[in-house]
């Protein structure tokens, strides 16, 4: 029979934006939270995400998104450091740095114009030969001419930061709700929000922050629309021993490998419009496993070790939606992540944390506002 009750705080989504929300949120006030979630935490997108930190391969120009995910990297330590503190759980974050390769004319061009804009912004960018690339990474293939290295781009073992979250929230006044799709968030007058559960409960909450990754669009909200759609993106993993790789390397047109503390290496990732179907097909595979040929063929004969994919919540412009909602300041909205959920995870919980608390934000949010999607009703 659906029910009523009251919490001060609703997180719809129990991703790595939603609990890295309610980690931020519960250390700046004290707050009753309430999350929910359609299924098993992370289930379709942090649990399959490869967890590169690397912000300027995430975008082709300077501006407001660089300078996002830039001020995210920069919390990592301190934010990873405070949860092995609270829990003894490690993320696995590793300053590997990266590699991003070119093996032939036209890529070549490209990465220099890459370089051209880049190195103004940081100046321990290093632009590498193919010897000297090779010397990092003896495995690079000999068609590797040359490669941009980023020292301070990282990567961590996403499921393990999301478990690190859950196990420091679970300490304090953080409820959860699994298998229980939202299907409606209202503004309810006097009474804040109403949150409309598949049940047919209804939970009434002072705020109310929307973090369903690609399920926005199966929630009834005030307009505009938040148009966030899912894309499938598919991974594979080998198996190595002595761990012959130190760098994530990127290479065109859009896939990386990423080495892992266990001895596995991720290689990505496609990206497939299958609707909300996850699936694995060899189309996918081919996609990104081709220009290793050239790029590492040591790596196309490790021991296959799994493959897996995932959903990535998606803009029509390409950048998460964050802030209060702009016909209901009650429902703040944390979505869009795409491929930098877990980049994005430490600056969006400080982001929305502030917003709540009234305190200065980290990082101007005005061109990441769901402001901008108003023309669309």
């Amino acid at each position: 029979m659906p029910s009523q009750f009251h919490v001060k705080t609703v997180i719809v989504g129990a991703g790595i934006i939603g609990t890295s929300i309610a980690w931020h949120l519960s250390r700046a006030m004290e707050t009753d939270i309430l999350i929910l979630d359609r299924s098993e935490p992370g289930g379709l997108a942090t649990n399959a995400a490869a967890g590169i930190l690397g912000p300027f391969n995430e975008t082709d120009r300077e501006g407001p998104f660089l300078d996002l995910m830039r001020a995210s990297l920069s919390l990592y330590p301190d934010f990873v450091a405070s949860l092995i503190e609270e829990t003894g759980l490690s993320p696995d974050f590793v300053k590997s740095g990266i590699l991003s390769v070119a093996s032939s004319d036209e890529e070549e061009d490209a990465l220099k114009k890459r370089w051209q804009w880049q190195k103004p912004i940081d100046h321990s960018i290093e632009w590498l030969s193919g010897k000297s690339a090779r010397e990092l990474e003896p495995h690079l293939g000999e068609e590797v001419r040359s490669a941009i290295r980023y020292p301070h781009e990282s990567h961590v073992y996403a499921p393990r930061l999301l478990r690190a979250l859950q196990g420091s929230i679970s300490q304090r006044k953080i409820s959860w709700r699994r298998g229980e799709p939202v299907t409606s968030v209202r503004e309810n007058g006097s009474r804040g929000v109403v949150v409309t559960t598949s049940r047919g409960d209804q939970i009434f909450a002072e705020k109310v922050i929307l973090t369903p990754g690609a399920f926005m669009g199966g929630i009834s909200l005030p307009p505009p629309v938040m148009p966030v759609t899912p894309v499938n993106g598919q991974i594979l993993a080998v198996r190595t021993t002595m761990r012959p790789y130190r760098h994530i390397v990127f290479y065109p047109p859009k896939g990386y490998f990423v080495p892992k503390l266990d001895g596995t290496v991720v290689i990505g990732a496609s990206e497939d419009d299958y609707g909300f179907e996850t699936k694995v097909t060899p189309k996918g595979m081919i996609e990104f496993l081709s220009p290793l040929k050239k790029v590492s063929p040591h790596l196309l004969e490790q021991p296959f070790h799994h493959a897996w994919s995932g959903l990535r919540p998606k803009t029509p412009d390409g950048l998460p939606i964050i802030g209060p909602h702009p016909s209901s300041p009650n429902i703040m909205v944390a979505a869009g992540h795409y491929r930098n959920g877990i980049l994005l995870s430490p600056v969006t919980g400080a982001i929305i944390a502030s917003l709540l608390t009234g305190k200065p934000l980290p990082v101007p949010i005005e061109p990441f506002s769901p402001k901008r999607f108003q023309s669309n009703d």
